[in-house]
């Protein structure tokens, strides 16, 4: 059976993450209009030309990590989704280290990077107040392991998003709250990948996805 709740929370999701910088688009487009003040009208085409950046990274980020990508095949380059995930962090409070390293441009199931770019999701999230997301581990021939550490200020993970990650996808339990780790946990398990939480301590957060 198709998961309709599933499908309805995530097109929620990705609605509310970006009618944000769609809405700045907006509010600089009517600035512009009616702002003969030339320095306001500057100001007014940056917060247009940021927010447009803005809108493009995460519609091109929401993509991959949530849709079919039909421009891409079955497997994705891991350098595709490092630098999406870049170009995706590069406009809020968290920092995202992520070497060229650390996947290469080896290639990987569209899924698997589907796991990756949710995971560096679920662990940005887990800095409320910024901070820095480093991302470790490596791909082999054998398979791919790679972890995630989210340190910053009251660094932690949303109760109903560490009771995701821990217990699986249920549709029962599934809220617009925890959909994004849900739908990783889908994922992982129709793939027999592996999600789980390192470490939890002050200040930070551990998270790992490893192929089976």
């Amino acid at each position: 059976m198709i998961n309709l709740k599933l499908a309805a929370l995530m097109s929620s999701k990705l609605c509310h993450d970006v009618i944000g910088p769609v809405g700045a688009i907006n509010n600089g487009v009517e600035l512009l209009q009616d702002e003969s003040n030339a320095d306001m009208r500057v100001q007014a085409m940056d917060l247009v030309s940021q927010s447009a950046g803005e809108a493009a990274a995460r519609l091109q980020f929401y993509r991959l990590a949530f849709g079919l990508a039909g421009g891409m095949g079955a497997e994705v380059s891991v350098r595709d989704g490092r630098q999406l995930c870049r170009e995706f962090m590069s406009f809020g409070k968290v920092s995202l280290d992520w070497p060229d390293a650390v996947g290469g441009a080896d290639n990987l199931s569209k899924d698997a990077i589907k796991v990756i770019c949710n995971m560096v999701l679920i662990a940005s999230g887990a800095l409320p107040r910024g901070g820095n997301l480093t991302v470790s581990g490596e791909v082999t021939d054998s398979g791919w392991h790679i972890n995630f550490t989210a340190e910053g200020a009251r660094a932690g993970l949303r109760e109903e998003i560490t009771r995701s990650l821990l217990d699986g996808f249920n549709e029962e339990e599934l809220t617009a709250q925890n959909v994004g780790a849900q739908y990783v946990m889908a994922l992982s398990e129709n793939n027999g990948f592996s999600v789980s939480i390192e470490t939890i301590e002050e200040e930070k957060v551990v998270l790992s996805a490893k192929s089976s």
